[in-house]
C-alpha cells in the first residue's frame, strides 16, 4: 500500500499568510502602532480598513483613507504612520510551532516546495525572510508575478510550471476554503486544509463548506502525518 511520500508526488505548495504564520496578528500589531502614532481612532477600526478589499489587503491607501476620515492626513504623517505599521507588523513574526520542522522534513524527503500567495513579491520575501523559512522554498509565486489573485487558477499553474510538476503530482496546503482549497481542487492538486490557521472571519458571508476529498490539518505537524498516511 503506497503513501503520498512513497507515491509519485513531487511537490508540496503552501499558501503563506495564516498557513505558515499568523499574518492577522501581524496586521493587528501594525494597526495598533499606526494608531498610536496618529493618536486618532482605534486599532480595530484601522484594521477593518485593510480588510475592505477596496485595495489590496497590504495597500497603505487603506491607511490614507483612514487618516482622511479622521481629518489628520498629511504626507509627513502618512509616511511616518506607514513606517510604524510596517515595523510593528514584522516584529516577533515567527512561523507557527512545527512549521520549520515540517518544511525541513519535506525537504529531506526530496520534495520541491513552493509558496502561492496574494502578497506582492517584496512583502512575501520580507516575511519569509523574517520568519526564517525563506530558504526552504524553491519558488514563491506572488500577485505581481501573474496579475491574478487566488482563487484564480493562474497562480497555482504558475507555481507548477516553475517546479516542472503536474497538478496531480502535487499537494496544496492553505487556510482559506474559497481562495485555497476550492481552486486547488479545480486545478487538480491534492488539497490540505490548514484549519489551524483559518482566520478568514471576513469570508463567513460565503457560507462555505470544506469540499469532499479535502484532507484537514488541525496543526502544522498533522501535515506530515497526513502525507504519511496510507492511501486507500
Amino acid at each position: 500500500m503506497q503513501t503520498l511520500l512513497s507515491s509519485p508526488y513531487q511537490a508540496v505548495l503552501f499558501d503563506m499568510d495564516n498557513t505558515l504564520f499568523d499574518f492577522i496578528a501581524c496586521m493587528e500589531r501594525g494597526s495598533a502602532a499606526a494608531v498610536e502614532y496618529l493618536g486618532v481612532g482605534t486599532a480595530e477600526e484601522l484594521f477593518s480598513y485593510y480588510l475592505r478589499w477596496k485595495y489590496h489587503v497590504e495597500d497603505h491607501m487603506n491607511l490614507q483613507d483612514f487618516m482622511i476620515a479622521h481629518d489628520c492626513f498629511s504626507v509627513e504623517k502618512y509616511f511616518a504612520a506607514q513606517e510604524a505599521y510596517e515595523t510593528a507588523k514584522h516584529t516577533n513574526l515567527q512561523p507557527y510551532d512545527g512549521v520549520k520542522e515540517l518544511l525541513s522534513s519535506l525537504k529531506d524527503a526530496g520534495y520541491k516546495l513552493g509558496v502561492v500567495t496574494d502578497a506582492y513579491t517584496y512583502g512575501a520575501e520580507k516575511r519569509l525572510e523574517v520568519a526564517g523559512i525563506k530558504e526552504f522554498f524553491d519558488v514563491v509565486v506572488c500577485y505581481d508575478m501573474t496579475g491574478y489573485k487566488k482563487p484564480h487558477h493562474a497562480p497555482f499553474e504558475c507555481a507548477l510550471s516553475f517546479l516542472e510538476c503536474r497538478a496531480h503530482d502535487a499537494v496544496f496546503v492553505g487556510d482559506s476554503v474559497r481562495r485555497d482549497i476550492e481552486p486547488a481542487l479545480a486545478v487538480g492538486l491534492t488539497p490540505v486544509y490548514a484549519k489551524y490557521g483559518d482566520r478568514n472571519f471576513f469570508e463567513e458571508k460565503y457560507g462555505l463548506q470544506i469540499p469532499a476529498k479535502t484532507l484537514v490539518a488541525e496543526k502544522p505537524q498533522d501535515i506530515l502525518t497526513i502525507l504519511q498516511t496510507p492511501m486507500l
